[in-house]
């Protein structure tokens, strides 16, 4: 759709801004149309250079329009109470995270694109807030490794942030959604109760095995009871046959003082 072709503010809201605004020159707004405040006409007439006059009306348009006023004050108000800032600057998280693979060959996890869309040359963080989050994502890892912490990457970043929000995943920067990641919820159910069937499952063996264990355990203890019982027996007799012997080898006078005491 060619910029002349939209007739109104209706017609522009039905293609995505974002996509006709990539084909304009970027201008600064502050320069050439909010001097004029209210008075759009005096701005749509102040045409700024390399650019058509349609598009510059386009401009003129969108600027003016309530509803977009409003999604600029309130993206204004998001970003002031965004205490964790990143330094990607204009590029996307997802540039980040295929340049880096170009560079290493590996795909990057959560964690490591965190850190590389977040730390600064000298290693720091731009702020407290996002200095905090990058030392227990560190914490964290540091314990994964030792084995001292069983945790996933997803997980660490509800420990950190608390829950997603509907419809975005912290960490991939904007456009990112859980079902782009995890599929859909359907999908991601059918997955969660595949795993209990195979945790179900795999726990009804370990019950097996342990049963299988305690048994033998158990026959092995009535055999050596067993055992120990034979071994009495032949010790009660050894000494029976001992003392036998050790009769008929005594004196008759010791064996006489021995019956008569």
């Amino acid at each position: 759709m060619q910029l002349s072709q939209v007739e109104s503010l209706a017609q522009v809201k039905m293609v995505s801004r974002e996509l006709v605004l990539q084909k304009l020159p970027k201008l600064p707004k502050k320069k050439w149309f909010d001097p004029y405040g209210d008075d759009h006409e005096e701005a749509r007439a102040n045409l700024p250079p390399n650019i058509a006059q349609d598009d510059w009306n386009y401009l003129v348009n969108l600027w003016s329009d309530k509803d977009w006023k409003d999604m600029c004050e309130k993206n204004k108000i998001s970003r002031s109470q965004n205490l964790i800032i990143h330094i990607t600057g204009s590029k996307s998280f997802q540039q980040r995270k295929e340049e880096e693979k170009e560079k290493t060959g590996e795909e990057l996890g959560r964690v490591q694109l965190f850190e590389v869309t977040h730390v600064r040359a000298n290693g720091q963080a731009i702020n407290e807030h996002t200095q905090e989050a990058l030392m227990a994502f560190k914490n964290f890892t540091t314990q994964v490794a030792k084995g001292s912490l069983q945790m996933s990457e997803d997980e660490m970043f509800v420990e950190v942030f608390g829950p997603e929000h509907h419809g975005r995943v912290r960490g991939y920067g904007d456009g990112v959604t859980p079902t782009e990641l995890w599929g859909s919820s359907s999908s991601s159910i059918r997955d969660l109760q595949r795993q209990l069937k195979e945790s179900e499952e795999k726990r009804k063996e370990n019950d097996a095995d342990l049963q299988r264990q305690l048994k033998e355990s158990e026959e092995k203890r009535k055999e050596s009871d067993a055992h120990l019982k034979i071994l009495e027996a032949q010790v009660n007799r050894v000494e029976s046959l001992l003392a036998l012997v050790m009769k008929k080898l005594s004196p008759p006078e010791l064996a006489q003082s021995e019956s008569s005491t």
